[in-house]
């Protein structure tokens, strides 16, 4: 079977099941999972599907609500470059909220350079990644019922507590941005602590591929107001008139390079 004819097998299977799994391809098309890991690759780079941690999914199925361990699979190098640029913005003896998105997580290794830092966070994820990368740094951990599938906590003693804050700068993600619904996400409860976040900060930094804009998702976290800052990445394609919409209304929108 010639590649192509992979590929087109591949989507097919993607199109019918939701997902597909490189273990399962593996044995259906009897190659080296090596080998289908680098066809769902070289797919992603065509824009026919995302990768996710062991699989692939269909690109407009991004936003429904994966897990944290497969949204960690999505696009590294890109979360990893507007991560570095978001630490940038971080002044010394700075009080920042982070939340639990995968892009957000991706900011954790180069906190340690920053001097008096406190972090305070409500994924128990990135709390652990702080203890073992970023030792220097005071964390603080949101309380509250921790969801099992984006180790976040996000329930009413999680809002409360975070409602009672006000810290330099704020740090989230997003699942789905569009210039009619703003900034939305998977959850209601997420929406929520989301909010709150953002509400305590003086000031919001929002991390985005730009895979994701364009899309809304369930819960409706607020607008994109114009001192909000926005870090992306370059492959703008197709969204600059949204771009263009929100530097013209004051928004700062800091774009990343990645190889």
């Amino acid at each position: 079977m010639f590649i192509e004819e992979r590929h087109q097998k591949i989507l097919e299977l993607i199109q019918a099941q939701g997902r597909v799994e490189v273990g399962d391809l593996s044995k259906s098309f009897r190659i080296s999972e090596d080998s289908i890991r680098r066809d769902l690759r070289l797919m992603e780079e065509k824009g026919l599907l995302t990768r996710t941690y062991g699989g692939a999914i269909l690109p407009e199925q991004v936003s429904l609500a994966l897990s944290y361990r497969e949204r960690q699979e999505i696009n590294i190098e890109v979360k990893t470059a507007i991560a570095k640029l978001a630490v940038a913005a971080i002044q010394n003896h700075d009080t920042i909220l982070m939340d639990g998105s995968s892009t957000v997580a991706e900011m954790v290794p180069f906190l340690n350079r920053i001097s008096g830092l406190t972090i305070i966070t409500n994924s128990v994820a990135i709390a652990h990644d702080v203890l073992h990368f970023a030792s220097g740094c005071r964390l603080i951990m949101i309380g509250g019922t921790v969801d099992p599938d984006s180790f976040n906590t996000i329930s009413i003693e999680s809002m409360k507590t975070i409602q009672a804050l006000t810290v330099d700068k704020t740090f989230t993600g997003a699942c789905s941005i569009s210039p009619e619904w703003g900034l939305s996400t998977t959850t209601l409860d997420e929406a929520v602590v989301k909010r709150a976040m953002m509400e305590a900060a003086k000031e919001v930094y929002i991390l985005a591929e730009s895979s994701k804009f364009g899309h809304r998702s369930l819960a409706n976290v607020g607008p994109l107001k114009p001192q909000y800052h926005l870090i992306t990445d370059k492959k703008t394609t197709g969204i600059q008139p949204l771009l263009q919409q929100l530097v013209s209304q004051g928004m700062q929108i800091i774009t990343a390079d990645f190889e």
